[in-house]
């Protein structure tokens, strides 16, 4: 797990159905997804300084915005960075050719 000294090294890219954005870690707990916005999370990171790719797992969940982490936010398992997560809307039929790190933003695993 990264620690808090190292968010500024961090950029997160936030899969956006429009079009993805690279802010840092710690410009994306400042702001987060926005109260209606579940389909906006992370799917990738990486070190500014090296250019090293991360796993997510190093990332706290509770920055991710993901369908899991809303849940376990809604059950009082992680804390609400961004305040109480809105509920989830029931789980679309994906088109089988869907992109992986966009199906993820839906599954919860």
């Amino acid at each position: 797990m990264i620690e808090p000294s190292e968010y500024d090294d961090v950029i997160v890219t936030v899969g956006h159905p429009w079009g993805n954005l690279h802010p840092t870690l710690s410009e994306w707990i400042a702001t987060g997804p926005g109260r209606y916005r579940p389909f906006v999370g992370l799917i990738g990171a990486s070190r500014q300084s090296t250019g090293e790719d991360l796993d997510l797992s190093e990332i706290p969940l509770e920055y991710h915005n993901s369908r899991k982490s809303r849940r376990l936010q809604r059950e009082g398992l992680l804390p609400m960075p961004w305040g109480p997560p809105p509920d989830d809307l029931p789980l679309p039929k994906l088109p089988p050719d869907t992109p992986p790190h966009i199906r993820s933003m839906f599954e919860d695993d």
